[in-house]
């Protein structure tokens, strides 16, 4: 029986998945907080790690650590880097790379694709709700920054902030890494302020901060009741999408 350790950052990815499955279990391991549950024959830990890089990988460590598994997925909302994804659409990262403050792209890292049948469950799925699926490249990074490219070097790209990091524990490792990140924001959409300013160098949300920038400029405020709806398409798009794939009996990736 196949065992996969998903990692999300935030509660609202987490609670994406569970509503749906059917049952769940959950347990500690230190400060962490495990669902565990079965989709078809394989098992599944789900953990959420919070927001950055650094929780990402110790999240990752832990969790496998915890449940020895055989596959890792990466999954939750990203930003579109161009403007050709819509919001919902699905992006299978078949490449992940770090995106240092500054602007320097590191290397590229391969990650593993979803089967051909795979692909087909997950992808049907989408459409059926008016939403794609592409494969494409995770670039992590710290907030939201420009991402300088030349045309074709990253296509159908998406910007987050935890793949980069999981993505080096997986081949320190040796495990496959599978990315499913659904676009919330992007250049037609975009958050309607700098998430950068509004974190610390921890990657915590200053709320206090965001709170006084809402109070000083409330016509910001239909921007954010936009930005909610959209992540919580995002979040529910990037579920259905890795449970259909998880649900189909053939192998899920190709590696």
């Amino acid at each position: 029986m196949e065992t996969i350790g998903i990692i999300v950052a935030m509660p609202q990815e987490s609670d994406a998945l569970l509503r749906l499955v059917e049952q769940r279990d959950c347990d500690e391991h230190g400060s962490y907080r495990f669902y565990h549950f079965r989709i078809s024959d394989r098992v599944c830990w789900l953990l959420t790690s919070g927001m950055g890089r650094v929780r990402a990988e110790n999240a990752t460590r832990v969790l496998i650590e915890a449940a020895s598994p055989q596959l890792l997925v990466s999954v939750g909302i990203a930003g579109a880097v161009n403007a050709d994804l819509q919001i919902g659409d699905v992006v299978n990262s078949t490449n992940a790379c770090i995106l240092e403050n500054g602007g320097q792209a590191g290397p590229l890292q391969p990650l593993a694709h979803l089967s051909q049948m795979a692909w087909q469950s997950a992808q049907f799925i989408l459409k059926s709700g008016g939403a794609e699926l592409y494969a494409g490249t995770a670039i992590t990074t710290h907030g939201t920054q420009f991402v300088p490219q030349e045309p074709g070097q990253f296509p159908n790209s998406v910007l987050e902030m935890e793949t980069g990091g999981i993505a080096g524990v997986a081949a320190e490792k040796g495990l496959p890494l599978l990315s499913l990140r659904s676009i919330s924001d992007g250049p037609r959409t975009p958050i309607p302020f700098d998430l950068e300013q509004m974190m610390d160098e921890q990657d915590n949300i200053r709320i206090g901060k965001i709170i006084k920038t809402i109070l000083g400029h409330p016509k910001m405020v239909p921007g954010l009741m936009r930005m909610g709806r959209n992540s919580r398409k995002a979040s529910d798009n990037a579920a259905i999408a890795l449970i259909a794939a998880m649900r189909q009996p053939g192998p899920i990736i190709n590696w």
